[in-house]
């Protein structure tokens, strides 16, 4: 997400209308960032008027030590993994954690004796509850890459961390959670 600095700094000077054109060029990015995450449209839209909100109480405090881009983008992942944090664990499984979703999917669609729906059942409870178990970063990653979809290269640009991280990252967040899964 690029943001000119001199808008940055018109923004922090209290310029008429700085702050409209700031949030006029970063809203479609912070808005897709929040569905994705967030999965849901109405939660979405929650979560980027709360970051625009951080916005306008921190954008004085804003260094200028990273790209704002990279900062405004570090406060929507904060807002949004705050609100699944704040769903619950019955909504957030099934929000955040598609995989639920998706276990349950693949369960109708095969035709599977009682035992082996009730042990996928248990797997994916298992699995999302884990899921809430991990570190906030290695969360991230996995909701990006396994619930999301996206490519390693777009979870990177999204994390502001190299592609080589984000393997790293998920591939230990994918041994946490087996560890998590088979206690």
């Amino acid at each position: 997400m690029q943001v000119d600095p001199a808008l940055v700094r018109a923004v922090q000077r209290g310029e008429k209308g700085a702050m409209d054109d700031l949030i006029k060029g970063t809203y479609t990015h912070v808005y897709a960032l929040c569905r994705r995450l967030l999965g849901d449209p109405a939660d979405a839209a929650d979560a980027t008027q709360e970051v625009y909100i951080r916005v306008v109480k921190s954008v004085l405090g804003f260094r200028g030590e990273a790209a704002f881009g990279t900062w405004l983008h570090r406060v929507t992942v904060n807002v949004c993994m705050t609100m699944l944090r704040k769903r619950g664990d019955v909504r957030a499984r099934g929000q955040s954690a598609g995989m639920v979703d998706a276990v349950f999917d693949d369960i109708e669609s095969h035709e599977a004796s009682t035992e082996d729906r009730v042990a996928d059942a248990d797997l994916a409870r298992r699995t999302a509850q884990a899921l809430t178990l991990l570190p906030e970063d290695a969360r991230e990653v996995v909701v990006l890459r396994d619930i999301q979809g996206l490519s390693t290269k777009e979870a990177a640009e999204l994390l502001g961390v190299s592609e080589g991280a984000v393997k790293v990252r998920l591939h230990r967040a994918h041994a946490r959670l087996r560890e998590l899964v088979d206690t």
